[in-house]
């Protein structure tokens, strides 16, 4: 059997990450760092399939501790509101949601937002990036300029992401972010999830690597199926109690 045609364009994707965008990823690596060291969090944010590049760094093995999810459903879980709104996929296109989810989060002055979305137009994710750019949060974007920048995009008629970020992480995924036509107008094999959860492990390894050369020690959480999981990540959990709401199951 001939082997998938999304295993060579996953391939060429991720070599192209490496070959491209490690500058990035360096500097961002450091603006994290640099807040972390200082007592900072980063400050995680993404709607709709944007969030699993941001779960992928909150909470879970290998990942760091001082990171806060951001996210709309924070509007029900931590503030009240009816959920049934959040359930409409396009409820990211209304503006003031961002306001809201940021004043929820309550993030330290300087604590770096890391904004993700494939699209980099939606109002949520824009609208956060300008309150985190007014009140001088370092933002590192992760998006798609193919898309951004593509007269195929539907048309929203103010800055997009990489517009508003102090570092942009091109997630190269193409317009659409489906990379195969599998048959005649049908496309599938999204690329945004499988680049930007490349990035985000990278990041983190590089993040931990400048902690480790300031001599700091690594507030990293082990897996919970370990049998000293619990304690260990109860630990971190206590230490970022005031800055870190915990995720879902």
């Amino acid at each position: 059997m001939p082997e998938p045609a999304y295993a060579a364009i996953a391939r060429t994707a991720l070599d192209q990450i490496l070959a491209t965008q490690l500058a990035a990823i360096e500097s961002a690596a450091t603006l994290v760092a640099d807040s972390i060291a200082a007592g900072g969090v980063l400050q995680a944010f993404g709607t709709g399939h944007s969030r699993i590049v941001t779960l992928e760094l909150a909470a879970r093995a290998g990942g760091l501790a001082p990171v806060s999810m951001l996210a709309v459903k924070d509007l029900v879980m931590f503030g009240g509101a009816d959920p049934g709104p959040i359930l409409d996929p396009t409820y990211e296109r209304e503006s003031g949601l961002a306001e809201r989810i940021y004043a929820l989060a309550a993030p330290a002055a300087h604590d770096p937002f890391l904004i993700v979305s494939n699209s980099g137009i939606n109002a949520a994710v824009v609208e956060m990036a300008t309150l985190a750019r007014d009140r001088a949060h370092p933002i590192i974007a992760v998006t798609s300029l193919t898309h951004t920048r593509s007269a195929g995009a539907r048309a929203t008629g103010g800055p997009h992401l990489a517009d508003l970020a102090d570092v942009v992480i091109d997630n190269l995924a193409p317009a659409g972010d489906a990379a195969l036509e599998i048959s005649p107008g049908v496309r599938i094999g999204a690329v945004s999830s499988l680049t930007g959860v490349f990035v985000a492990q990278m990041l983190t390894e590089l993040v931990c690597r400048r902690l480790l050369d300031r001599g700091l020690d690594l507030p990293v959480h082990i897996s919970a199926n370990l049998s000293h999981g619990d304690a260990h990540n109860a630990a971190l959990q206590e230490r970022y109690r005031e800055r870190v709401r915990p995720i879902e199951p």
